[in-house]
């Protein structure tokens, strides 16, 4: 009861964010036959996409006061790398993730399809659940580090995420320069502020890496900057506030804002 009246609340205060966008479709307002035939399917894709989840390796915690994630079931995990090829050891991550089941995520996906196309076609659905397979493996992190080798292959770089969207923290110190973080480094991104990091973020929102232009081009208002030079920190409240409002629902804005631009859904 005590975590109904928290969340209550909470979407009371965050109204100025967010369903001006409209995304409104429910799961039964799905075509029958797709939620009969196909949708179980998509169930089991999902659990195939959710399997990749490779930070989701050993669950410490189920936190549910994380500050501004309060009524919210996040799970903290610790993992590890493989061999990184400069340091010669697997690195140590900790992060609180906030992942959806696989009907939760098979559901996002089937209503951006029918949001952005009106359509369930297998070709769409497909788009979108491989393109989040292939950027996120649905990882939402809400804080911590997350460790990536983007770049060269078995090199893991740490990028430090908060609300879904990588930030920067603002003291040297904390920033591991042989890109290898401390037990003290790992402890202190899980419980950053706003006011320890730097005024920019990264440009793209967890989990279909959905950036500021799409954002506004799906009808976004809240000024968060752009994806340039003015990569405003309010990025982290609207991209909060709206994977909060998807968790709770049939749609996921983030996910129809980027399906509305993808040259993959564009035809």
């Amino acid at each position: 009861m005590r975590r109904f009246f928290i969340l209550t609340a909470l979407f009371l205060v965050s109204g100025i964010t967010l369903w001006a966008q409209n995304a409104n479709t429910r799961f039964t307002d799905l075509p029958e036959d797709f939620r009969k035939e196909r949708f179980p399917q998509l169930v089991e894709e999902c659990k195939d996409v959710l399997a990749q989840a490779y930070m989701a390796q050993k669950k410490l915690a189920t936190v549910w006061d994380i500050p501004g994630w309060e009524g919210y079931p996040v799970e903290l995990y610790e993992y590890h790398t493989g061999v990184d090829i400069k340091k010669n050891v697997q690195k140590r991550g900790l992060v609180y993730l906030l992942m959806p089941s696989p009907e939760k995520l098979a559901t996002w996906i089937a209503t951006t399809c029918w949001e952005v196309k009106q359509s369930v076609d297998t070709s769409y659905i497909n788009c979108i659940r491989d393109f989040i397979k292939w950027q996120s493996a649905a990882q939402f992190a809400v804080s911590g580090v997350v460790y990536e080798d983007m770049y060269t292959k078995g090199f893991y770089e740490p990028y430090v995420f908060k609300d879904g969207v990588t930030v920067y923290v603002a003291d040297p110190k904390m920033v591991p320069e042989d890109k290898h973080c401390t037990d003290v480094q790992l402890e202190y991104y899980l419980h950053l502020t706003n006011d320890q990091l730097k005024s920019y973020t990264g440009r793209y929102a967890r989990i279909c890496s959905t950036n500021r232009d799409q954002y506004y081009a799906a009808g976004g208002t809240v000024d968060v900057g752009d994806n340039n030079e003015n990569r405003s920190q309010k990025w982290l409240g609207v991209v909060r506030d709206l994977y909060q409002q998807a968790w709770h629902s049939d749609c996921n804005f983030l996910m129809i804002a980027w399906a509305k631009t993808s040259p993959y859904m564009i035809k």
